[in-house]
């Protein structure tokens, strides 16, 4: 683990630069006045694909920006049933409810290896106090959220279980060094808790869509798209 000390981060003498934390999805607005009022550092972590960042009910201490890879977002029911209700995605600040609540309301769960930073409450909340442009940000990424869980829910929890998947690559799919578009994949179970359906329904619709040349070369962590232009078209011949 290493800590960020913000005077350095500001002034790019630190790995920051290369994210860099000033314009990071919560800091993007802060000018270097406002990182004077800042007095505690800030963790910038990795963790392995499976690790837990934190867990449902715990202490909420910290909140959090995403600046690689997939992040998770699980609530337990009291039944023991289980639901993904987010998947966090490179700059989505996450673990807000630390600012409301006193313990988080879901666990965070690392889909793939990933790359984060760990703020304070206190940050946030002394800072916000003090500088409108933290306080416009957080209400920002707190409206994208809420309006990223919603659409999340609409397209991939509605129509059959093809259609699903399609609008979840399109969602996720970046160009890779083949030219070729590549969207990740998780864990079966996963993708099925993602979208409510047993794990052979994720094989068996992965298959399907392999033979009808919308996606090649499934893997354990990525499927192609040989035509993103297919791939849309296919998702709204459904709808």
């Amino acid at each position: 683990m290493k800590t960020i000390e913000i005077k350095s981060a500001w002034q790019g003498n630190s790995d920051c630069l290369s994210c860099s934390i000033r314009s990071s999805a919560l800091f993007a607005e802060l000018n270097e006045e406002d990182f004077s009022k800042i007095h505690e550092p800030i963790d910038d972590l990795r963790f392995e694909s499976g690790s837990q960042i934190y867990g449902q009910g715990e202490s909420a201490n910290h909140l959090f920006t995403l600046r690689e890879g997939y992040i998770k977002l699980l609530h337990v029911n009291s039944d023991g049933s289980g639901r993904i209700v987010r998947l966090v995605v490179p700059g989505d600040l996450f673990g807000m409810e630390a600012l409301l609540e006193e313990r988080y309301a879901h666990s965070a769960a690392a889909l793939s290896n990933v790359h984060l930073c760990r703020i304070p409450k206190p940050i946030i909340q002394n800072l916000g106090e003090e500088s409108p442009r933290l306080h416009r940000q957080i209400v920002k990424k707190w409206g994208e959220a809420l309006s990223q869980s919603e659409s999340w829910f609409s397209e991939i929890n509605t129509g059959r279980i093809e259609l699903r998947l399609a609008r979840f690559f399109l969602r996720l799919a970046k160009e890779g060094d083949s030219g070729l578009a590549i969207a990740p994949l998780f864990k079966r179970e996963d993708m099925g808790l993602m979208m409510d359906v047993k794990f052979e329904t994720i094989s068996r619709a992965l298959a399907s869509m392999a033979d009808l040349g919308l996606i090649s070369n499934v893997s354990r962590l990525s499927v192609q798209i040989p035509s993103i232009e297919k791939l849309r078209q296919f998702s709204l011949a459904g709808m």
